[in-house]
């Protein structure tokens, strides 16, 4: 894997609207998906190891998240 700086976010930016098919086969969208306090996007591969590695921590956080107001996508 490529080691890489990841820019730092510009958190006060609105998010885009999106349209995006999920691996439920529907279609998900920013007003569909944002919780009351937000929305979390990952973009993540499903059967990359280092997503394996961390994916019982990965469902953990995000029910905890959801808990708060915070949803996941």
């Amino acid at each position: 894997m490529v080691s890489t700086e990841t820019p730092v976010c510009d958190f006060n930016t609105p998010a885009i609207n999106f349209n995006l098919k999920g691996v439920d086969g529907k279609m998900h969208t920013l007003d569909s998906c944002k919780g009351e306090n937000g929305l979390l996007v990952m973009f993540i591969c499903n059967h990359c190891p280092y997503v394996k590695a961390i994916i019982d921590r990965v469902i953990r956080d995000t029910k905890e998240l959801k808990a708060m107001g915070l949803n996941t996508v």
